[in-house]
């Protein structure tokens, strides 16, 4: 389901309250400069903002002992 805030959504209740929880888990699509798609679970995400619905992540700089980490 693709949900446009805009069109409603024609349920009982707002799904966007639904969305995020305790613990949430958010799916962060990136492509690298060599054009390599990229689709991973990632739990530090939030809602940030009802009107109009806004979500957020937030990425760690890279780890001293994990090469090629971001």
């Amino acid at each position: 389901m693709f949900y446009r805030p805009e069109d409603g959504h024609g349920l009982p209740h707002n799904p966007f309250n639904a969305i995020v929880t305790p613990r949430p888990i958010g799916w962060i699509s990136s492509r690298s400069a060599d054009g390599v798609n990229n689709l991973a679970p990632y739990s530090f995400f939030n809602a940030v903002a009802y009107s109009p619905p806004q979500v957020m992540f937030a990425s760690t700089s890279s780890k001293p002992d994990q090469e090629g980490t971001k």
